[in-house]
């Protein structure tokens, strides 16, 4: 592992179920912040990388895939009703999806960017927030996030209580962050919010980070011998506390 000295600086975003990371995450994209979002990412791998599509068929079986194409909906009813399953899964899909990512961010760094965020919803469930030089939380009110989820997904209530139960809780996640975003409100509020934040993250400078040799991404993003980005967690020894913005009062 070699330590990163450049000046460049790799942002974690995350937040819970209905919270609005997504938003932040268009937002911070607005801004000139490219981000890469594991969700997206985990989906290209369970489509093209046929070594992820075999372990995934073993764990769950042939129905796992609908005419070639992963079929989201009916693996979500398995793992979201079942911790070992969901671990599972995540066994499978984690380590190539992080290896992909970093390795992703480092070309963004090499093409010119300073500060490159990635967005994904385990980063402190996993413990992955070493990879980072800061950690974005994006918060709401419970009873405001569960019902943004359902109404974008179509669930009930229950179905995504039950969902969120399986992460960990949202406060938990508020206290180990470097940053929080309550998004609370509308747009607008929410974009006043995330501008002040990307202002901190632009002028800041980097933590210490390691860079290893990747395991497991897939082969396209193997190539030119890329590494992935590994960071060492590293505390501000002058403030052990995370920095909350509210959304501005009208």
């Amino acid at each position: 592992m070699t330590p990163v000295t450049d000046n460049t600086v790799l942002v974690g975003l995350t937040g819970s179920i209905g919270a609005g990371k997504s938003a932040v995450a268009d937002l911070f994209e607005e801004a000139g912040i490219p981000v890469l979002r594991a969700d997206l990412i985990a989906r290209e791998l369970m489509t093209d990388d046929q070594a992820m599509r075999e372990e995934i068929v073993a764990a769950f079986g042939t129905d796992a895939y609908r005419d070639g194409e992963l079929d989201r909906a009916w693996l979500a009813r398995q793992v979201f009703a079942d911790r070992q399953k969901l671990a599972r899964l995540n066994e499978i899909v984690h380590p190539r999806t992080i290896a992909a990512q970093g390795m992703r961010a480092r070309r963004l760094f090499d093409e010119g960017s300073r500060v490159v965020a990635c967005e994904a919803a385990l980063i402190f469930e996993t413990g992955g927030e070493g990879r980072f030089d800061y950690i974005v939380v994006v918060d709401a009110d419970p009873e405001i996030r569960l019902a943004r989820a359902a109404g974008r997904d179509g669930s009930s209530l229950e179905q995504v209580r039950a969902r969120d139960a399986m992460q960990m809780s949202a406060q938990h996640k508020v206290e180990r962050a470097d940053f929080v975003i309550r998004n609370n409100g509308d747009l607008e509020q929410l974009r006043a919010s995330t501008a002040f934040v990307i202002s901190l993250l632009k002028a800041l400078p980097p933590r210490e980070r390691l860079e290893i040799d990747d395991e497991g991404a897939d082969s396209d993003d193997l190539e030119d011998d890329d590494v992935d980005d590994e960071d060492i967690e590293s505390e501000d020894p002058e403030d052990d506390e995370g920095f909350e913005v509210d959304q501005p009062n009208d």
